[in-house]
């Protein structure tokens, strides 16, 4: 009975986010696809897409790519528990002489369902294993630094307040100089504080089971990984992920070009040592990278949540 009870005790502790992993994808995906960077002609786009909606409309208009730079992420919602809980998350990190107070924050792996033919952790690994030896590209977890539902709807109300005025003299996405541009680097997301109050968390190492947790303090910092390890150099704010994404892609950075797209498409597929779609082909005669690209996408999503997005640079 002792142990029934301490279980009990625990989880009367923990704390769950009110609002759901969907809730989170919805929220940053307006915040991503409203950005938009027109002299420097490129733009931050869902690409995920079932080919039965792939429109003769939107082919032409995608024949306009010039290049792109794929990103993938999961969503997720966090948990926590106080300082003075009893749980392993606070053993771990008080024995690793990580911060625990007042609470420390976390979220769990995905278990891996009955057809899948790897966890949805080993997915994310491999995709940005091989698009960072490719330099071509990122993929991590998502995760808000808020628990409460209303303190997280408000703060994206005010950041969506602050885009509809125009601050800074304009709309802050389209001034790509002050943005984009300080001493040739891609550094100022942070002017975004939406963006800046979530972590991205890279997946960085292979599992054989869903029973791990990704933990950090209230401000984004002491990543550890509940094996336990401590990591410090994974955990970075959302706003930083995505200057790292868009690092030299307007100037000559490297971009996965049409001519590549396919090839280097099966490529990615092969690394995750998934079943290529029925719906992908990849013969000499199909043109259609954006397409198999787009259903590519949408397998992730349906199949295992990951969000696939790219940075998109237009022909003139």
């Amino acid at each position: 009975m002792t142990s029934v009870a301490s279980s009990r005790r625990k989880r009367a502790l923990r704390i769950d986010a009110n609002f759901t992993e969907d809730v989170v994808g919805f929220a940053l995906e307006s915040f991503l696809t409203a950005m938009s960077f027109p002299s420097l002609r490129f733009t931050i786009e869902p690409f995920s897409r079932d080919k039965e909606r792939w429109l003769g409309a939107d082919a032409r208009l995608h024949s306009r790519i010039s290049g792109f730079r794929p990103f993938y992420m999961q969503f997720k919602r966090p948990s926590a528990y106080p300082d003075f809980s009893t749980a392993g998350i606070i053993k771990d990190r008080k024995n690793l002489k990580l911060g625990v107070s007042p609470r420390a924050l976390y979220f769990d792996l995905r278990a891996k369902k009955d057809h899948h033919h790897d966890f949805q952790h080993n997915i994310l690994f491999k995709l940005r294993r091989r698009l960072r030896n490719r330099g071509i590209g990122e993929a991590a977890y998502v995760c808000p630094l808020f628990l409460d539902r209303a303190a997280y709807r408000s703060n994206l109300h005010w950041a969506g307040l602050l885009l509809w005025r125009g601050f800074w003299k304009g709309n802050p996405w389209s001034l790509e100089k002050i943005l984009l541009h300080h001493g040739r680097t891609v550094n100022h997301f942070e002017r975004i504080p939406v963006l800046a109050e979530h972590i991205t968390v890279p997946p960085h190492v292979d599992v054989t089971s869903a029973k791990h947790r990704y933990s950090f303090t209230e401000s984004g910092t002491d990543l550890c990984f509940h094996s336990p390890q401590s990591l410090p150099e994974g955990v970075m704010s959302f706003a930083k992920f995505l200057s790292v994404v868009c690092e030299g892609f307007t100037e000559d950075g490297n971009k996965i070009q049409p001519n590549q797209a396919n090839q280097e498409l099966y490529e990615l597929i092969k690394a995750t040592e998934a079943a290529v779609p029925d719906e992908l082909r990849f013969d000499e005669k199909d043109d259609d990278f954006v397409g198999n690209w787009f259903a590519w996408g949408d397998h992730l999503l349906q199949q295992y949540g990951i969000q696939q997005y790219a940075l998109v640079s237009w022909e003139d």
